[in-house]
């Protein structure tokens, strides 16, 4: 697939490719050296997934594109062992992972042909498949998640859910910035896959030639493009 022109259309307007690495990461790169963020994808009711209880099923334009630049801006991706289970093949291959299941129920070829360094976060009556790392949880909670991803070094964390463990997070209020896609596709209605709704400031909104929106909501206000 060819890159795509991605269309920001406020606070500014202005256009950049979505697979130019300085303009997209200078379109994410907004929030200095210690962030939370959640990257998610809905169609335009807040359903995550699509037939195949997938989050593939939504997405198109230039999304994965601008996902990956996102992966590129951050320290560590943190997702759900649901998501891992439901979609094997969620997870970079070239960036630490942090995966969050009580149960330590993490599919091996999930984790096969991963380079970076995976951790999962699980109950003290669970362990770890090799050869991904475990830490015991006391607490599943967002800020105990976060305190926790925090002690393994990283200071930059994206989110990619599922909406079980992005509610988790909001709920907490340890969530810098949501990121939201909305797809043209419309989506299967699975309560347990509705994504809620952050609040916050809205601090920006794109959109490219497929009918994807690129939407971003942030509790500290319009962040600031770094120099």
């Amino acid at each position: 697939m060819k890159a795509m022109k991605v269309s920001n259309d406020y606070p500014e307007v202005f256009e950049f490719d979505s697979r130019a690495p300085e303009s997209a990461s200078a379109w994410w790169n907004t929030l200095g050296d210690r962030w939370v963020r959640v990257n998610l994808i809905t169609d335009c009711l807040g359903n995550a997934v699509g037939g195949s209880r997938s989050s593939r099923d939504l997405t198109g334009g230039a999304d994965r594109d601008l996902l990956s630049m996102l992966r590129a801006e951050a320290d560590v991706i943190l997702v759900g062992g649901e998501t891992v289970r439901t979609e094997e093949d969620c997870l970079p291959r070239n960036k630490d992972v942090v995966i969050v299941s009580k149960s330590g129920n993490v599919p091996l070829r999930a984790i096969s042909k991963a380079r970076g360094r995976i951790t999962v976060l699980h109950d003290r009556s669970a362990s770890a498949p090799k050869p991904a790392n475990g830490v015991v949880l006391r607490q599943f909670n967002g800020a105990a998640i976060i305190k926790a991803v925090r002690a393994l070094g990283y200071q930059k964390i994206v989110c990619e859910g599922g909406p079980t463990l992005a509610q988790t997070l909001l709920a907490a209020e340890v969530v810098d910035e949501w990121c939201q896609t909305l797809s043209p596709k419309l989506g299967q209605r699975i309560p347990d896959l509705v994504v809620p709704d952050f609040g916050g400031t809205m601090t920006n909104v794109a959109h490219d030639d497929d009918g994807y929106r690129y939407l971003r909501w942030s509790r500290s206000g319009a962040p600031q493009i770094s120099s």
